[in-house]
Order: structure tokens, then C-alpha cells, then sequence
């Protein structure tokens, strides 16, 4: 017997919760397979909890998933947003047409632009720009206001003390 359309897309929902509430997120594996692949396993094996959000920028984007330098217990404001995680790079997914619009959760490039890790970026508004460019993950379902309130600096993308992940897990894990 087939599970049922409802009961396996539990299994490609996750709960991200942020200082202000929950956030609603739904996977698209067959749009970047072995992106979201990385991507689920960093959230089933809890490296994302505790984590900062880095880059900020109001209304436009929240960004978080340094696993070296942005987590809470022992944050480097000095290279915040260049960490790595402690798997291999892999290669962005980008060929297939996406529109990156308000919502949008996708992997953030590496310093060279052409490999993807663990940092994440979810647009508070649409970016046409991006598509082609940044790897789509899914889509915020439910919850975005809460990101909006995500702590951020009007003179610079990069926050001093900032909001942090408190965590992240499947919906089936709750």
C-alpha cells in the first residue's frame, strides 16, 4: 500500500523555531535531490540548532547555517558567514527553473560561487535575480512573519548579537 499524498509530506516539512515563533517549511526533493538530502540530514542530526543569523538583510533576506563560526556557545563575529561544516562540499543544483520568490529557502553559495554546504538563506521578498544562481531548497508554508522579526543592523547585511536558530527538526520529530 501507497502512503497517502498527506501523510508523506509530513515527511518533507520542517519546523524551524526562532526566537519568535515557528516557521513552516516545505522541501522539494525532487526539484534538488541531493541538495535537500544534505540539507535534511543537518536538520535530522540537530547541527542547525543554535545557530546564528548572520546576514540579515531587512526585507529582504535571512540567512543562517554557519556550523564553524555562527553557533551560540562559541560565535566568531571576525569570520562569521565563511565557516564550513564538517562534510564535503557539493555541487549547487541550478538547472531547473525556479522562481525564487518571497519564501523561498535555498543553500547560499561558498566564497567561489560554485559549491554549497551547510549556510542557508530564506527571501523575505522576491528575487528573480537569483534564479539559476542559488540552489532551491522549498518554500515557507506557514510562519514568515516570525522571520521578519529576525534581528537586524541598518548599517551593515552582518548582525552583531544576533537571533539564533533555536531549532530545527522534522515535523515528524515533534
Amino acid at each position: 500500500q501507497g502512503v497517502s499524498s498527506a501523510a508523506s509530506d509530513v515527511y518533507k516539512r520542517q519546523v524551524l523555531n526562532v526566537p519568535c515563533g515557528n516557521v513552516i517549511i516545505e522541501l522539494y526533493p525532487k526539484l534538488s535531490p541531493n541538495s535537500v538530502k544534505r540539507f535534511k540530514m543537518l536538520i535530522e542530526t540537530g547541527e542547525y540548532n543554535d545557530v546564528a543569523f548572520h546576514r540579515v538583510v531587512e526585507n529582504f533576506l535571512v540567512q543562517a547555517g554557519d556550523l564553524e563560526f555562527g553557533r551560540k556557545e562559541n560565535i566568531n563575529y571576525t569570520y562569521i558567514g565563511s565557516g564550513r561544516s564538517k562534510y564535503d562540499l557539493i555541487k549547487p543544483e541550478t538547472d531547473k527553473p525556479f522562481e525564487f520568490k518571497r519564501g523561498t529557502v535555498a543553500f547560499a553559495k561558498s566564497k567561489n560561487g560554485d559549491a554549497e554546504d551547510s549556510e542557508f538563506l530564506i527571501l523575505l521578498a522576491d528575487a528573480f535575480l537569483f534564479e539559476g544562481e542559488y540552489t532551491p531548497l522549498g518554500r515557507v508554508i506557514n510562519g514568515i512573519s516570525a522571520l521578519e522579526k529576525i534581528k537586524f543592523n541598518d548599517q551593515s547585511e552582518y548582525v552583531l548579537r544576533p537571533d539564533f536558530i533555536n531549532y530545527f527538526k522534522m515535523l515528524q520529530d515533534l
